[in-house]
């Protein structure tokens, strides 16, 4: 595993309470006060229903479960990208962006942790900020239902919006060009962390969403060759190197964790869910129709994935792919 610094840059001040410690270190049971401020702070900044589940802050209230929690959580991101960046986009989150639409109170955010905008936003059309995924071992709800799940939340490259600075960066592209081959090659990256994650943590088998499908591919489709093309070519290699790891379509969340199948393989098993650039885990959660929304109004990921309410969380850096 490699250390990841937080770094704050000349765009992004120190949130409110962040510590300048590395990603390995931690900041210790000592802050689990501090812990559930920037929690509670985060859940009032949504605007109302776009908030992540409230029983996700009273897991803050039991310190052993809360811990072994955050403990497992792990930061995947490509050798070679800087450390500095890889904390930005991890940290500096934006509570909800659905198609650049901005559901949380910019100002509030901007007094109680020091930026309003995410750090997604340092990207051009000359220059990406990193791609990271996240692992965690989550609480998962239905109902009076309870379960824990394995999930990796990886971002898919964003063409659902002319001002997403991925369709700025890649669109228009041809098969073949330039531009089409890097995000062929980023887009293997990305399959990458989900294959690695599984090994690492020793599960057989891989729930595999379309991540980067459906709204998020529009421009690509209209732009480009379109997603089932990047898709086949991108994920191919991936799964012919990691041909031990069985894999199967992700089936519909939460019901899926509660089912027969569910109950029975959930537990050597690595969901995927489909996340954002920009926003925190979950993004609109039961405001939100998307598979992150689902996860997210179901789990306890945007505390236990975002490093102000989880300082024990870990780096590791993957194979790069490009």
């Amino acid at each position: 595993a490699a250390a990841a610094s937080w770094a704050i840059t000349s765009t992004l001040r120190a949130p409110a309470g962040l510590a300048r410690a590395s990603c390995l270190a931690g900041m210790g049971s000592a802050n689990l006060e501090e812990v559930r401020k920037n929690a509670e702070r985060m859940h009032r900044i949504y605007h109302p229903g776009f908030e992540f589940p409230e029983w996700s802050l009273r897991l803050i209230k039991d310190p052993e479960s809360f811990e072994r929690l955050a403990a497992a959580v792990t930061v995947y991101y490509r050798e070679g990208d800087s450390k500095e960046e890889v904390m930005d986009v991890a940290t500096f989150r934006e509570p909800v962006n659905i198609a650049m639409g901005r559901y949380y109170d910019a100002k509030a955010l901007g007094e109680a942790f020091g930026y309003s905008h995410g750090a997604y936003a340092k990207s051009s059309r000359l220059n990406l900020m990193p791609n990271i995924a996240i692992y965690c071992l989550t609480p998962m709800r239905r109902g009076d239902e309870w379960t824990e799940a394995h999930v990796i939340n990886v971002i898919g490259f964003a063409f659902d919006s002319p001002q997403q600075p991925d369709y700025q960066y890649f669109l228009p592209c041809r098969e073949g060009d330039a531009k089409w081959n890097e995000l062929v090659a980023r887009f293997s990256q990305m399959w990458r962390y989900i294959f690695q994650c599984a090994r690492d943590k020793r599960l057989k088998r891989v729930y595999l969403a379309d991540v980067g499908g459906g709204a998020f591919s529009g421009g690509l489709d209209s732009e480009g060759p379109g997603y089932l093309k990047l898709k086949d070519q991108s994920l191919g290699p991936i799964l012919h190197e990691f041909s031990d790891i069985e894999v199967k379509q992700l089936p519909r969340i939460p019901d899926f964790a509660f089912s027969a199948e569910g109950r029975k393989k959930l537990h050597e098993s690595l969901l995927v869910n489909a996340w954002d650039p920009w926003s925190m885990v979950g993004n609109g959660n039961a405001k939100d129709n998307s598979l992150d929304g689902f996860f997210g109004r179901c789990t306890a990921m945007a505390l236990l994935c975002w490093p102000m309410t989880n300082p024990w969380l870990r780096c590791q850096a993957v194979k790069s792919m490009y």
